[in-house]
């Protein structure tokens, strides 16, 4: 291998330590002059597009701005192909780019990475790895393997998808096939990529009846199928399908992000009203792509327009055509595929390879052997046309796959579950497992939710108790008082001096009436006089209703919750010694401020002390989490937006395991993080959300979107608009 140093020069401390992403090109030019000439021209291109006479080495903007070569060799591995010409000799260029230049946003990072040189010839992106802090400005899968294992109820084992085709068939049909299949137990069935809005089966009409087919099927079975419209519409109806298909009981959503952009996605993926899995098509993205039975240096990667772009935009599925099939992929190229979608992204969990393209139930096998047990098949004509009773059809794909729930629950008492029909093979691979083995483990794991559970009734009534003492005592103060009218009256009728004459001045101690509690007045919230951190006529909350995310945590929320107009909540909370919240990242921001005791703060990689008056701020993307390792209860006040975004909680153990590959750790933080771990996973996984996730309006909007299913339109509908 022949290494080529830069010509630059090496920049200033400051703009080496800036955070920074790294990109992979591969390069074909005869010799190494021809490949650093094209790989210099492209960190200029990439960046400020002027020749570097223009921004030499040495100015602010070269070295903050231009792309940085940090390594140029000569690939071990060239291609053989018939044809091939001598001076096509492939090198491998390691190009750095500040994070500043993506500005933190999903399509400015694409520009950075193949803009302008996606028009020129003998480039390839390769290969491409985020920084932590720009991973931090995506919030990625919602779901991802695990969450659609757990979504579809098939703990192991590949999980099927099938399509509804073909382009032509009326809505009748398509959904008597989404029964059937259901039936037969595919676990999503999804459109066929061509069915959009034409007249022969309209969006609304198709997705209401579908879903409706698919959920009574799983009624008959007890199995969690899903169905998944496809949202190939225009760009100000995708967000509004997705909605009306959400409300019309579809489970989860197929997108075409070579048509409808991959931004498009990722929104959909980080809206907290939608909350359904995604699965990415790739139509159209052939065209990027470069590599293939070509061997052309051109385009992305297959590993990295399939896999890693498709999860970095937040899909929980990838398709892809499978070696075998009729696009002609190779099967390394697929396993490449498979190896973006699983390899470690920040945080992010693993999304499910779902290979597809042309598959027959013949090469079921082979796939499994290449893919192993964390694929989605895609199997469609193949599954259609194998006879035409598409229940048989379904239970045969399930056979054939190894999967040993052939039948439903619901059916297992007329059709034990390890019985497969005639026409159906028998599984190749078998899971011996004793089944009382999981059942105790599943009944373990109930044994301590229904414990955390009685701790949080306990905790509720306490709150309540409190909350009812509170008030007994603020009516025994009136009483005596002798204030009798209600606060609001009071507060607008005689500007709170109850029965005294204007212009008096009032004795001593005499206080002015009671602020309302709820609506946009002006309001006070005392604490009450023994000193305790609680508020007169404010409850303590449970900071999340379970799970295993946090540890001995409480809130008061202040202001912003009760009808006030502020564009802000105001919260307070507290962690009990030995407490933490939990460890999470979104996209808004957040301020704290040390009101009690003293904690500490998880910024990113590092931690930070947070004592009385202290005040910490977390920039929107950036994981985080609030602990308490000393004697006594650590209160701090958190101001937040209040429209914002839903959490994305974060794996300690995962965290962990990122943040030990980059930096030194500080003292604690691994025992932190680890013990975090071994609570989470004796307490069975994720915290349900709370009102920490909470936006305004909620109810409302999913009522007028349930109300839109049975009267509106998909196709120009708009939450709270008439028509």
């Amino acid at each position: 291998k022949v290494r080529l140093d830069r010509r630059a020069v090496e920049p200033r401390a400051a703009a080496s330590t800036m955070p920074h992403f790294r990109v992979t090109y591969q390069v074909s030019a005869p010799d190494e002059k021809g490949a650093r000439d094209i790989v210099d021209a492209l960190c200029l291109e990439q960046t400020v597009e002027l020749p570097e006479s223009l921004v030499p080495p040495g100015t602010w903007i070269n070295e903050h701005v231009v792309g940085k070569c940090e390594s140029l060799r000569r690939c071990a591995k060239q291609p053989q192909f018939e044809g091939k010409d001598e001076k096509d000799i492939r090198w491998e260029a390691v190009v750095r780019y500040a994070d500043d230049t993506s500005g933190g946003e999903l399509p400015q990072l694409l520009n950075v990475i193949f803009g302008n040189t996606s028009i020129k010839e003998n480039v390839k992106v390769e290969d491409l790895e985020l920084s932590p802090t720009l991973m931090g400005k995506f919030l990625g899968p919602r779901f991802g393997t695990k969450g659609l294992r757990e979504l579809l109820g098939v703990p192991k084992g590949p999980m099927l998808m099938t399509a509804l085709k073909p382009m032509g068939t009326s809505v009748a049909k398509l959904a008597e096939m989404a029964y059937a299949f259901a039936k037969g137990g595919i676990d999503i069935i999804k459109d066929d990529h061509g069915l959009a809005n034409q007249r022969y089966a309209p969006y609304e009409e198709r997705v209401r009846a579908c879903a409706a087919a698919v959920r009574r099927a799983n009624a008959e079975t007890g199995r969690k199928c899903v169905y998944a419209p496809c949202l190939n519409a225009p760009a100000h109806l995708v967000v509004q399908r997705a909605r009306f298909a959400k409300a019309a009981g579809a489970g989860a959503v197929l997108m075409i992000p070579g048509i409808t952009g991959l931004d498009t996605m990722r929104h959909l993926a980080e809206d907290p009203d939608f909350g359904l899995p995604i699965v990415c098509h790739p139509a159209i993205l052939g065209a990027m792509l470069g590599g293939g039975s070509q061997h052309e240096c051109r385009g992305f990667s297959h590993k990295v327009l399939l896999g890693v772009l498709p999860r970095l935009a937040g899909a929980d599925s990838t398709i892809f055509p499978s070696f075998g099939g009729r696009f002609g992929f190779s099967e390394q190229e697929c396993v490449d595929i498979a190896k973006g979608c699983t390899q470690t992204l920040g945080s992010m969990p693993p999304i499910v390879p779902t290979p597809g393209g042309g598959m027959t139930l013949e090469k079921i096998k082979k796939m499994t052997q290449v893919y192993t047990e964390d694929v989605m098949l895609l199997i469609g004509g193949s599954l259609i046309g194998h006879s035409p009773d598409l229940v048989a059809n379904a239970r045969h794909f399930l056979g054939i796959a190894g999967r040993t729930d052939t039948y439903g629950p619901l059916e297992n008492r007329h059709h034990p579950a390890s019985s497969y029909p005639s026409t159906a093979a028998a599984p190749t691979v078998v899971h011996h497992a004793p089944a009382h083995h999981e059942s105790n483990e599943e009944v373990a794991k109930l044994q301590k939710r229904c414990v955390q559970m009685e701790k949080n009734v306990a905790m509720l009534t306490e709150m309540y108790l409190k909350e009812e003492k509170a008030r007994k005592e603020l009516e025994k103060k009136a009483a005596a008082g002798g204030h009798h009218h209600h606060a609001k009256d009071d507060h607008h009728a005689d500007g709170g001096h109850g029965h005294h004459k204007p212009g008096t001045t009032l004795p001593p101690g005499v206080a002015a009436p009671a602020t309302p509690v709820e609506g946009n007045y002006s309001k006070v919230f005392n604490r009450p006089k023994d000193g305790s951190w609680t508020w007169e006529r404010i409850p303590q909350e449970m900071y999340k209703q379970d799970g295993g995310s946090f540890k001995g945590c409480s809130r008061f929320e202040l202001l912003g919750k009760r009808g006030e107009s502020t564009v802000f909540h105001v919260r307070y909370f507290e962690v009990e010694p030995g407490g933490w919240t939990t460890l999470e990242h979104h996209r808004h921001e957040h301020a704290v401020i040390g009101l009690r005791g003293k904690g500490e703060i998880q910024l990113g990689p590092h931690v930070y002390p947070v004592h009385v008056g202290d005040a910490a701020y977390t920039a929107p993307g950036d994981t985080h989490q609030l602990r308490n390792h000393g004697d006594e209860p650590f209160g701090f006040i958190c101001v937040v937006a209040a429209d914002r975004d839903r959490p994305v909680e974060v794996d300690p153990k995962e965290f962990l395991k990122s943040m030990s590959l980059k930096h030194a750790l500080q003292h604690g933080m691994k025992e932190s993080l680890e013990a975090q771990a071994k609570h989470r996973a004796s307490m069975g996984g994720d915290a349900e959300p709370s009102a920490c996730e909470w936006k305004p309006g909620m109810k409302k909007k999913k009522a007028e979107a349930a109300k839109a299913v049975e009267s509106g339109s998909a196709c120009e509908w708009v939450p709270g608009k008439k028509h």
